[in-house]
């Protein structure tokens, strides 16, 4: 897989010319017509805010977009939750295809929530996922909420401290695709006593303060995948992550 291409800001990699932000020269895209001044988002969620966007300054910072093959990270519009504009995710089944945006934590934190308003417009092959939410710990992915492409349902994934992953299926129904949902989803890690809930359109479909993870500490939220070839097409607004 070629060297992924870390992006922050505009302008990091890409050229921001008359409004347009263009990834070398097979990722030229439209200019995104963003709504300066459009209200942040607010939580109801506890803790300290540490970033509140609607993406309507056609910038994704102070998320950190990771891109490589001919993934897709970028502001877009009209399509969006909030405002006219939105980021959109894309991955395809093209080796070396990978598309995420970041935000790191301070060093020690241990409890995160991070919420977003999503919309995946389509998913990929059978027996892979669509990523909603992800939490890190160093390089570790503890904790994520993803879309199951075969059924639809919700689920989340945590990471063991012996590397094997436990599942459990947070609504029966499906996820319709091309429709906006809220994911909340609110981790604390601390080894034998960590803790996770998550909320999906409102209603609160897990809690768990006894869970047992592999890491004390956290230090990134994540939406879209890391890995390549991991097909998806998303968008994503109104993004609140608080410690």
């Amino acid at each position: 897989m070629g060297e992924l291409r870390k992006l922050g800001t505009i302008g990091s990699l890409g050229l921001l010319l008359s409004g347009s932000l263009i990834f070398g020269s097979s990722q030229a895209a439209l200019a995104a017509t963003c709504r300066p001044g459009t209200a942040v988002p607010v939580s109801n969620l506890g803790g300290k805010v540490l970033t509140s966007t609607t993406f309507e300054g056609n910038t994704i910072a102070p998320f950190v977009a990771t891109r490589s093959g001919n993934g897709i990270v970028a502001v877009a519009s009209p399509r969006a939750h909030t405002g006219t504009c939105s980021v959109r995710l894309r991955a395809t089944d093209t080796v070396g295809s990978v598309a995420n945006m970041g935000y790191g934590l301070e060093a020690g934190t241990k409890r995160a929530s991070a919420e977003a308003w999503v919309n995946i417009v389509s998913g990929g092959l059978r027996g892979n996922n669509v990523p909603y939410v992800r939490f890190f710990s160093g390089g570790t992915r503890i904790a994520d909420v993803f879309r199951d492409n075969a059924t639809g349902t919700p689920w989340l994934r945590t990471t063991n401290p012996n590397g094997t992953f436990s599942y459990t299926k947070l609504l029966a129904r499906n996820m319709t695709l091309n429709t906006w949902h809220h994911v909340q989803m609110q981790v604390r890690a601390e080894g034998d006593k960590s803790s996770i809930e998550i909320w999906l359109d409102g209603a609160r479909v897990y809690s768990n303060n006894r869970l047992v993870l592999g890491a004390t500490s956290l230090s990134k939220v994540q939406f879209g995948a890391e890995h390549p070839r991991q097909m998806g097409d998303s968008y994503i607004d109104d993004v609140v992550v608080r410690r």
